[in-house]
């Protein structure tokens, strides 16, 4: 779930949210998911490209005079490594614009802005249509040595001129600096003077050490790859900016935030007992917040620890991400994380518009892409689906958990190919253990006629599993984690797939949500599937 930081719905009839049994961020969702009134506009298609998608082609209100689009700023250094500084000052900046309520602010998505220019005669002016703003704020980073040439320009984006443009040469270690300047004067052309406390807002600081701060960027850009090695490397940037700075309290939460990555994924640490990962996580966000409970970061990471302490009922957790999100209703993770949760409640439409949220202040998230084609799969509408993957993989060519994603949706839809070439590259990319790679293949095996080798190479995965003394077979309960008992319902082996599923225990919300998948639709009528349902069932969830 954790990084650097679009949507509009079919008029329905407006349901009747009550106060008392959703929490404030609930049901603000739940209204944003069907109020036809509401527009989250910076939503990016299934395709990858802006809106208005090519499906539903939509008119849209005149944008507001206050609305800006920041746009991923161009890394030009001749090192393509400096690529976090171009994409961390680009996200500070929207998120420095976005601590002011007079603004209306969006990040832009890269890749819709990469179609525009390919197409559009004028992709500014294209750009301002699409993201429903009236500016946009565009640049470009060059590092040499220990200084920096930052180019930034302020564009109409109904005329596509340039309001205000300034080139900056400065030391690397002025960034924070820089990112409150450059928010001041887009403030200032936009809307004029700024108040004292927007000035105060504007001038916040996360540390005062700079190369603390640099350490933090960079684990940011390392955490939005969400794969093994990123999320190793975004550890080991959070861990020495705290170092640098033990009040950097911003550093020491998304440390914890990422163990709470690394027990969702069940990613190797050498240095770490796996049992002892959730109390260093746990650890992490007690002290974030004993340091700052005004940060929104910490209480995320509090949230994300106690949907691991409480798999069951998920206690504390909602409220939890309330208190985030009340402090950064920009926290990106936040909006993702509850979307998640939502998710495994059976809280759909809620889930999406928290997904879409998201994307909105933080386009290019891998995570939240692949998760919207998570829902769309188990609508079984799987050509959505999958353009939600490729999206997903678009962004981060590198993410497995988004291949075996589309490896399961192109199963669905008979391209028996198409699934081996996915779980293939899943395997290639090593991040997780090869359990959920190889069910997929033994699913591919099945559906091309090959049931002989098919239950070979899942007898193998099993096999493996039952010798894991430190896991049961389906650890933690994630969609993915049930596909050897869905591999054994494709290969015909019913008996096999129930007893599988009967050994989880306890079984939880995630283990509830993981049995709607559409490959155990052969076996949803058998009583003792539906007895699984039901002992799984979280308070609130769905018939």
């Amino acid at each position: 779930m954790n990084g650097p930081r679009r949507a509009r719905f079919s008029g329905r009839a407006e349901p009747r949210v009550h106060s008392r049994t959703l929490s404030p961020t609930v049901a603000l969702l739940a209204f944003l998911s069907v109020s036809p009134t509401v527009r989250l506009s910076a939503l990016q298609c299934p395709d990858g490209s802006p809106p208005p998608c090519r499906a539903q082609p939509t008119a849209h209100a005149a944008p507001s005079s206050n609305s800006v689009a920041v746009l991923y700023f161009d890394n030009l250094s001749p090192d393509t490594s400096d690529a976090y500084l171009a994409d961390g000052l680009s996200e500070e900046i929207a998120a420095r614009l976005g601590s002011l309520q007079r603004l209306s602010v969006k990040q832009a998505s890269r890749e819709g802005i990469r179609r525009l220019r390919e197409t559009a005669p004028d992709y500014r002016i294209a750009a301002g249509r699409a993201l429903g703003v009236r500016y946009l704020v565009e640049g470009s980073l060059r590092r040499a040595g220990s200084r920096v040439r930052v180019v930034v320009r302020l564009v109409n984006g109904a005329t596509g001129f340039r309001t205000w443009g300034e080139t900056y040469d400065r030391a690397a270690q002025d960034l924070l600096a820089l990112e409150e300047e450059v928010a001041r004067e887009v403030v200032t052309s936009i809307a004029g003077q700024l108040a004292p406390s927007e000035r105060t807002a504007l001038a916040e600081r996360p540390t005062t050490n700079s190369d603390a701060y640099e350490h933090f960027l960079r684990g940011n850009y390392y955490l939005a790859k969400r794969s093994a090695n990123g999320t190793r490397w975004a550890l080991e940037e959070y861990r020495t900016a705290a170092g640098l700075d033990p009040r950097f309290t911003r550093a020491i939460a998304r440390e914890g935030f990422v163990y709470g990555l690394i027990l969702t994924y069940r990613w190797a640490l050498p240095e770490f007992p796996r049992d002892s990962i959730l109390p260093r996580g746990v650890m992490l966000a007690d002290r974030a917040l004993a340091q700052d409970s005004t940060v929104s970061d910490a209480w995320l990471a509090r949230a994300y620890m106690k949907s691991f302490q409480h798999p069951q009922t998920l206690e504390g957790v909602m409220p939890t991400l309330d208190r985030a999100l009340a402090l950064d209703p920009r926290n990106s993770e936040a909006l993702q994380m509850v979307g998640f949760i939502l998710r495994i409640q059976g809280r759909d439409s809620a889930a999406q518009a928290a997904y879409l949220r998201s994307l909105e202040v933080e386009p290019e998230r891998a995570i939240t892409l692949s998760a919207l084609g998570l829902l769309r799969f188990l609508e079984r509408r799987y050509a959505e689906a999958s353009r939600w993957m490729d999206s997903s993989l678009r962004v981060s060519p590198e993410f497995y958990l988004a291949y075996l994603r589309r490896s399961r949706t192109r199963l669905m839809v008979g391209d028996q190919a198409g699934a081996r070439a996915d779980a293939q590259a899943a395997l290639s990319l090593g991040d997780a253990d090869s359990s959920l790679a190889q069910a997929l293949l033994a699913m591919a095996d099945a559906q091309r006629g090959d049931t002989t080798a098919g239950r070979a190479r899942l007898n193998e995965v099993l096999r493996a599993s039952a010798d894991a003394s430190s896991r049961s077979p389906v650890e933690e309960y994630l969609e993915e984690h049930l596909l050897p008992a869905a591999a054994l319902v494709i290969l015909g082996d019913r008996e096999r797939a129930l007893s599988l599923l009967e050994s989880v225990r306890p079984p939880g919300a995630r283990f509830w949500s993981g049995l709607r998948a559409p490959e155990f639709d052969p076996i949803r009528s058998d009583s003792r599937f539906q007895r699984l349902v039901e002992e799984s069932r979280r308070s609130g969830a769905p018939k």
